[in-house]
């Protein structure tokens, strides 16, 4: 995610955007750091609770939503728990025995044109903020409406199978991005380009691929945003 939304900086204003987005919804507060001797310190208080992402900051659920698509490519096993028939668009039929094993590859559904349309390749986080629905010419089951994406976008798994710990991973990877959007400037090495690390082999037990060699060769430049040099931060759900 932080390559995602960082590499798009000069695309739309994107980084721009979400600072501004982040500013007005998820900080509660900003004070004297107590801690800090002489009163020159400030702590920053961030709410990193789903919640509150989904209401006041829509664009970087949006965008941590669209890095997920990218990146995770999970496989969900289930059960046929009776004879089932399936039925494809082509007019074919598949026939689930009772006691089979059914492995749905949620990778695969987040790739296909069929559901998120001819821009499945780009890195577009408006996509979830509905922007795309009702496009000429398609339908409200077409590819990129917001039912086509709620049925192919499964990055938790589904129904009674949803990961339990996935709120907590979400208030993790808000407080890294809210802070690094605040407080910091992200850039690529001196004399590098934005060039995305390759995804190491997609493996069956992994939830989210990896870097490549776990991203060797990969690297950015962190510096203190003007006027948050000294401050401290604090999460809250």
């Amino acid at each position: 995610m932080v390559w995602f939304v960082f590499s798009s900086a000069k695309a739309g204003g994107l980084v721009e955007r979400l600072r501004r987005e982040v500013q007005e919804g998820l900080v509660l507060g900003r004070g004297a750091d107590e801690t800090v001797e002489g009163g020159e310190g400030e702590v920053v208080r961030l709410g990193v609770a789903v919640a509150r992402v989904e209401e006041r900051c829509p664009l970087l659920m949006a965008c941590y939503r669209e890095a997920q698509r990218f990146t995770v490519h999970q496989v969900s096993t289930r059960v046929a728990m009776k004879d089932t028939v399936l039925s494809g668009k082509e007019g074919k039929e598949y026939l689930l025995k009772e006691g089979a094993v059914v492995q749905l590859v949620i990778g695969v559904g987040h790739a296909m044109r069929e559901y998120w349309g001819e821009d499945v390749g780009e890195f577009r986080p408006e996509r979830f903020l509905g922007l795309n629905e009702g496009r000429k010419g398609e339908g409200a089951d077409g590819p990129g409406s917001a039912r086509a994406m709620r049925a192919a976008f499964q990055p938790f798994g589904g129904g009674l199978h949803l990961c339990p710990g996935r709120q907590f991973a979400f208030a993790e990877l808000m407080a890294v991005m809210g802070t690094l959007l605040l407080g910091f400037e992200v850039e690529p090495l001196e004399g590098a380009d934005w060039n995305l690390p390759g995804f190491a082999t997609r493996s069956l037990v992994d939830a989210v691929t990896k870097p490549a060699n776990n991203g060797e060769g990969f690297g950015v430049k962190v510096t203190r945003r003007p006027g948050w040099e000294g401050v401290r931060w604090s999460y809250e759900l």
